[in-house]
Formats: structure tokens, sequence, C-alpha cells
């Protein structure tokens, strides 16, 4: 709703007055001037067609991952990338830490000094808790829920399903940080 004149001050009915659209430059149309280009720009620029993949720009990739988590999603995928994809297999996080380590989780208990008896979360597997955890994450991303099962006569708590003919190297991985290498096909698994 435009104000009435007579509500209008003196100082705003002077500059209303002095308001003139067509020559106020700001308000002047583009088209009617010969528009300035920068040529070292034009040379400098690619087309459009030759320029590489847009970046990464979503909200959701802005993000600061735990490098913990994102290393063992890459010794997790070089596990993955060892199996037989003719036949399933049943997976545990032990067996991923155990393999890609080299120390068994019993014998680290023992040498921390651990309590055998103590059966909270993860208190019987010692300083190898937080790695086990984060490798429970990945499996559980890529493989869906565990389940309780034996495996060579022994009880297992997290066993995963991988089905036959199961290809890591198709599957997204979980860390938005390995996203880019594995879109670029130079992620190593």
């Amino acid at each position: 709703m435009a104000p009435r004149q007579a509500d209008l001050s003196a100082i705003e009915r002077r500059l209303q007055a002095e308001f003139r659209p067509d020559t106020n430059r700001q308000f002047t149309s583009t088209t009617d001037q010969e528009l300035k280009e920068s040529e070292y720009i034009k040379n400098l620029v690619l087309p459009v067609g030759a320029r590489g993949k847009l970046p990464l720009t979503k909200d959701k990739f802005v993000i600061d991952e735990n490098p913990a988590l994102v290393e063992w999603e890459r010794q997790t995928r070089l596990f993955l990338s060892k199996l037989n994809d003719d036949f399933g297999h049943r997976v545990t996080a032990p067996m991923v830490y155990e393999w890609t380590t080299g120390i068994s989780i019993a014998d680290l208990a023992k040498a921390e000094g651990v309590d055998e008896a103590d059966g909270r979360g993860g208190g019987k597997t010692g300083s190898a808790n937080s790695h086990l955890r984060h490798i429970n994450k990945i499996l559980a991303d890529y493989f869906g829920k565990p389940y309780k099962t034996r495996i060579a006569g022994r009880d297992v708590g997290k066993a995963y399903k991988v089905r036959p003919h199961f290809k890591v190297r198709n599957k997204k991985p979980m860390c938005i940080t390995l996203w880019p290498e594995w879109d670029n096909g130079t992620l190593e698994v």
C-alpha cells in the first residue's frame, strides 16, 4: 500500500521528485549498451564439454568422518575382496581385525590383563573393542543385520552373511570420504 502524499515528509517528497529510473544507471537495461568482455577470461576457461565432473557440493558431503572408520572400511573392503566369490561366506569383525593386524584378540586381551569373566559390552576384547565396533558398523551397512551362529564349532555373536558372487568393488562405500575414489575407479578394492 503506497503512502498518501500528505503522510510523506518534505525530505521524502523531494527524494521522490528526484528519482528518475531512466537516468539512474542502476535501473538501465544492459541490452542497450555494448557489454564489456574480458579476453583473458575467454582464453582461460575451458569449453563446457571439455570440463571435468562437478565437485561434491551437497550439504551432506560437508562432514568430518572418523579417520579410523574410513581406514577400517578400506581394510574391510580389502578383506572382502580376497574372499572367493563363487561361494557364500559368514564373516565376523574379529576375522577382519585378526587378518588385518595379525594380532589375536584373545592374546591381546590376555596381554592387557582383561578379566575373562567381564561380559560387559566388548569388555573381553580389550583395546580391540573400538576397532571391532567400526568393523561391525561397516559390515552391517554392507550385509544388513547380523545373527548368531556357530563357525567351526565356536559360537559367534555377530556373523554377517556374504552372498555368493558378492563383489566389493561394485558396492558403494559407506564412508562418504571414499565416494570420490570409488566414483573415479581409483579405490583400491
